[in-house]
Order: structure tokens, then sequence, then C-alpha cells
């Protein structure tokens, strides 16, 4: 799974995550602990020298390594930031990850080879940049001279150095070479000198079609860390919770687009209706009324008025959930029919008439905010098991990313009317009965 990388998970809380790999890594033997932002995960390997260093040979010791998601490491230093996140949840022993990382290396080291080989088929001189991990080579033309990189992400251009102007570096929306469609030397610097006046940087204040560049990708602004998101909300009171047909609802998200900020409202005027604007510096830059049924999705109308490209991870996302509707938990934390799966909860406070309590993540801690239930309600639904109280609940049907389950009572009993819930607010809130002790 990667970023683009991805199985998309993103309805979990990053801290019931963080408890996943970690509970995981733990297993194998790897401590992780919190980096300075408090949210994530980081440790380090060792390797007793039985790794190499793809262009250098040398012993590779160490590598540190930050956790993304729930099952991937990402090494932040040279050599093994070369090969990419690894997913560390399919191993049961350390020298199984170990080996996935070594196969890795063996990988990218095979990568550079051949981009270094394909470069000296065009009879260029290809140097191994052990810091970059990326050959180099320069392309010289009667006018210029093009600093050419190739690794395990391909080739492309990246410097420009005019004979008696002033070098400039290459954008990385440029496309990449593709060193199999040049026979010969020749081929390539003609194709470069063409290419040239569209590597050219962009003028300020230029729009990007005016310098032959291709359109600037829509940038989404993540929202304050206090803010208060839909994703907040659909954690603590569920998917399935409903809005008066009459309520007011005002929603707003920022984008950037072109070095300018832009704010799309979306104000509710009655049921599925909608009123839509997007704000620019100078005021309404589109507005219109909508149905939620009709509506395409906030990015693609941006990207639209403004004439932008949507932002590749979102359209690398779009194609997974067209190819897997409704798949929003990876495979080995899905829930199955028949599994009993539960909540662990610590009460706060218990009065004649009502009772506070919180949830508890998977080591049994104090998790998420504080609920209150009537007292004859709450005891109606939990247990108390094992010295704790404990919501349990029986899987019936799994189905298009959602769970069709029941409460179980005292007894273990069904009780109430089947109910549904996404997979990923499941996962987030409940353990398997399996995984709780």
């Amino acid at each position: 799974m990667g970023e683009g990388e991805h199985t998309i998970i993103g309805k979990i809380p990053r801290e019931r995550l963080n408890q996943i790999a970690s509970r995981k890594l733990s297993t194998l033997g790897v401590p992780v602990r919190l980096a300075a932002d408090r949210e994530t995960l980081e440790g380090e390997l060792a390797f007793g020298g039985r790794l190499v260093h793809p262009v250098t040979g040398q012993p590779v010791a160490r590598g540190r390594f930050v956790v993304a998601g729930h099952d991937r490491l990402r090494f932040v230093d040279a050599p093994l930031s070369g090969i990419g996140p690894v997913d560390f949840y399919a191993h049961d022993r350390l020298a199984s990850l170990e080996q996935a990382v070594a196969a890795g290396l063996a990988g990218l080291q095979g990568q550079l080879q051949e981009v270094a080989a394909r470069l000296r088929a065009l009879r260029l001189e290809a140097v191994l940049d052990a810091e970059r991990l990326l050959v180099r080579a320069v392309v010289k033309t009667p006018g210029h001279a093009f600093e050419v990189l190739g690794g395990a992400d391909g080739v492309r251009v990246s410097r420009v150095a005019p004979v008696g102007g002033k070098p400039w570096e290459v954008s990385p929306d440029f496309p990449p070479l593709r060193l199999a469609d040049f026979e010969t030397l020749g081929d390539l610097e003609l194709w470069l000198v063409d290419a040239q006046p569209r590597m050219a940087p962009r003028a300020p204040g230029a729009h990007a079609a005016e310098a032959g560049l291709p359109a600037r990708t829509l940038e989404v602004t993540p929202p304050p860390r206090n803010a208060l998101t839909l994703q907040a909300l659909a954690q603590v009171f569920g998917a399935e919770a409903m809005l008066p047909p009459n309520a007011m609802v005002e929603l707003v998200q920022e984008f950037q687009h072109g070095g300018t900020r832009y704010r799309f409202v979306a104000s509710r005027e009655m049921g599925t209706r909608f009123k839509g604007r997007l704000i620019g510096p100078s005021g309404d830059v589109w507005s219109d009324r909508f149905d939620l049924a009709s509506f395409p999705g906030t990015q693609k109308v941006v990207a639209a008025a403004l004439g932008a490209e949507e932002p590749a991870a979102d359209q690398a996302l779009a194609a997974d959930l067209a190819a897997a509707p409704g798949r929003t938990v990876p495979d080995h934390l899905q829930p199955v029919a028949g599994e009993v799966w539960v909540m662990s909860v610590v009460v706060e406070e218990s009065g004649p008439d009502e009772v506070r309590y919180v949830g508890t993540d998977i080591d049994g801690r104090p998790y998420g905010a504080a609920r209150v239930l009537a007292k004859a309600d709450f005891e109606a639904v939990f247990a108390q098991e094992k010295g704790g109280w404990r919501l349990l609940i029986l899987i019936d049907q799994v189905q298009e990313g959602a769970v069709h389950y029941r409460q179980l009572d005292r007894q273990r009993q069904p009780i109430g009317a089947p109910r549904k819930m996404a997979a990923a607010i499941l996962v987030a809130n409940f353990v398997p009965e399996a995984a709780a002790y």
C-alpha cells in the first residue's frame, strides 16, 4: 500500500493506526516512539552489516524510519530512503522483514545500473551519485548543457545551463524522458533543443498556458488542527447520524492554485439542496445551486472553475475507489461474518441516572472523548467482564465497505434490530474479541 502508495484508510484516526502499527512492530521486536510532532511513529532498525549500499558497496548498519499508515516503514536516510515504503505487517519475524529491505536495496541497485547502461549506450558519461541515489549525465548542445538525472522514479531533465547565461532548475512537472525513444545521442540532443523553451522557468505572474507549461495542479489546504471536520463528526456520531431537513449547514474547504488561495463554501438551503461559492481574492470565481445527487465533488468543481488539474493523489484515490468500491479497510483488518467484536470502556462517573464513560484503545488505555448514557441504557448494552465494561457486537454481514451487526446482551444474545456501520468506523472503535485480552 502506498501514499499514492495506498490502501484507503483515511477514515481511521491516526491514533488508532499508530496503535495497530506499534502492536505489530512490538511482536517483531522493533521499538517505536512518537516523533516531535506527537503524531508520527518513528524508530530504528539494526541490520548487523548484512545490507550493502547499492552504489558504494559499503555495509548499511542501521536505518531510521517513520511509520506510514498502520503497516509500512518509510526510511528517512539514504540509501534506504530510495527503496520506498516497506510493508512490515506481512512479516512474522524480524529476519523476514530484513530480507524484504535487502531485496528492496538489490532492486534499487538493479534500477540504477539499468539507467546507467541506457545512458552509456547513448555514449554519455553516466556517474552514480551515492548521496542522491541517482545516475547523473550531462548532454551538451551548441547552446545549452542539460543535466539528466535517472533513478527508481524514471529519468528527467533536472537543470539547464545556457552558454553564457544563468542556469535554471527544471520544474518536476516537466515530463520525464523515455530513453528507449532515442536511438542515438543526436536524437536526444535534437529533442532537448526542441523542448528547451518548455523547460524555461515560468515568468512571475504569468499564466501557465502563456509559459507553455502544463496547468498547475490544484492543492488542497489541510484544515487547521483544531477544526471540526466531517471525519471527526462521523467518528463520534457514526456515518448514519442524520440532519433535520431544515437545519442550517455550511461546509468550508480551502485550496491553493498558482500561488493564490481560494475558499469553497457550500450552504444548505433545504434537504440535499445547496448553494456553492468559490471565493478568491477578488470575490466569487464561481457560484451555483446544486443537489448532492448530481454534484461531482468539491475538488472537481474547483479544478474546473480554475482550469486546474486535480491533485494526483486524488486521481489515484478515485481510481482505487472505482476499482474497489466501498473498500475502506485493508484486507487483514477486515471483519468477518460470525465474529464478535468488542469496544471496551472505562466508567468515569456513575450516578443514579447517568453513566459517563470513555472508550479504550487496543492496549486498554482511555481513547477519544467521554460519552454519557442513561444508566438503564448503559447497563442494558454493556457487560462487566474481565474487570471492565465491554460492548459486544456480532458481525452478521460485511458488504461494500459496511458492516451489518447486532448488539449482544449480557448473556451474549442478540438484542434489537440489525444495524449498519462503516467498516472503517468499526475498526476505529472496536477490536475482534480474540484480540481484546
